[in-house]
């Protein structure tokens, strides 16, 4: 992504995306890519350049805060919303994302947009246009988020019983250009990206534990960069993924445990060997989440894009960066169940229950039997009186 945009920089194109001159490029996405070749243009290449980037993305980090916090406000109360904040404040993939230069704060951004449009009906406004053009700018960003951005805007079409035939078409002529880009320039059909076979041969390889080895990377070992310029981005990334089906088709068993880990990996927000960081964070949307058993269509809301959007890499590799774009709403479902907790809480305190054994002693006693008792005290109380006179 930064080699891209360097090349933009220096004159050479979309190209380019092991640094070495390599001819035009499809491996990275085009917006996140044009985004940091623009602050290069106006700062550089250096240091401030870097700052800029990552200030644009705690930008992004707080708008995707608000909204996350508006959202909760609108299905689960104040108090809910206040618990969302706290935890975009606090947990480790809310602080460490937005200062990794990349498309992971954007995303998230995104995704929250389209949720909380979606959650509000607010997408199905002028026709679905500003939605179907919102999920070809996050596609643009990040191929990864379509499926989910489809569904989202599907659920709002259900809601409305409304099909989104110009939301449909504002994808399309928004998306478009970069495929037919790629036909014309690298004389091949890639609607999305050409890393996939690349990506899948990283995590499913002999002797691969399914994390993404470094030292394979064309960015990092010589060889694999000679083999990258000799063959030809396309051919590359083709040899890559027939290596992968090949492994994949022979190995069934092998790749079944990978993916099991893989998916472990990604809701534990581990990578590489390093330890989980967002166990805390799932057990409360979990919890969260199985409240909404009374709610069914807003249980299908959040259920979509906690299915959807790791299935690629489910079967590919894990990174921590990745589970950002749908962490808002696991913050939303968290701080949805310390709500109830608190509200539980309290009501507690309010009723409190009374010690004892059995039902008999849990049961309260009644006002009528509570009045006869205090009558009959006071009577023995004026009868001693009367007989000590």
């Amino acid at each position: 992504m930064i080699a891209t945009a360097l090349s933009i920089h220096n004159g050479h194109g979309f190209s380019s995306p092991f640094i070495s001159d390599s001819g035009p490029t499809a491996f990275s996405p085009p917006g996140s890519v044009l985004l940091i070749a623009a602050v290069m243009r106006f700062f550089g290449t250096g240091s401030l350049a870097a700052t800029t980037i990552v200030l644009l993305q705690v930008g992004f980090s707080v708008m995707t805060v608000w909204l996350v916090m508006f959202t909760a406000r609108r299905h689960f109360g104040d108090r809910a919303a206040n618990f969302a904040g706290l935890i975009c404040a606090i947990f480790p993939s809310f602080v460490v994302a937005p200062v990794k230069i990349g498309d992971a704060a954007v995303s998230a951004l995104l995704v929250a947009l389209v949720f909380a449009g979606a959650s509000t009906l607010q997408a199905a406004r002028w026709r679905f246009i500003p939605a179907g053009a919102i999920c070809a700018i996050a596609g643009l960003m990040n191929p990864v988020l379509i499926p989910t951005m489809w569904a989202l805007c599907a659920w709002a079409a259900w809601k409305v019983k409304q099909f989104p035939w110009m939301g449909i078409l504002a994808f399309l002529i928004v998306f478009s250009p970069w495929p037919i880009r790629n036909a014309v320039v690298m004389h091949a059909f890639v609607p999305l990206r050409s890393n996939f076979g690349y990506e899948l041969y990283m995590g499913n390889h002999a002797g691969g534990n399914g994390d993404f080895p470094q030292a394979m990377n064309p960015m990092m070992d010589e060889n694999e960069r000679r083999a990258f310029l000799r063959e030809g981005e396309m051919n590359y990334m083709s040899e890559k993924g027939a290596i992968a089906r090949n492994y994949i088709a022979s190995h069934k068993s092998r790749f079944a445990l990978l993916t099991l880990r893989r998916v472990g990996q990604f809701w534990a927000g581990a990578e590489d060997g390093e330890g989980p960081t967002t166990i805390p964070l799932l057990v409360l949307s979990l919890g969260g989440f199985a409240m909404l058993w009374r709610r069914k269509e807003l249980s299908v809301l959040y259920a979509l894009p906690l299915i959807l959007f790791p299935l690629p890499y489910y079967i590919t590799h894990v990174s921590m960066r990745f589970q950002y774009p749908i962490d808002p709403m696991l913050a939303i479902l968290g701080a949805s169940a310390l709500s109830a907790l608190l509200v539980g809480r309290e009501a507690r305190r309010r009723n409190p229950v009374p010690s004892g054994r059995g039902a008999l002693g849990r049961a309260r006693l009644h006002p009528a039997p509570v009045e006869l008792l205090t009558t009959w005290a006071g009577r023995q109380s004026r009868g001693r009186s009367t007989r000590s006179r």
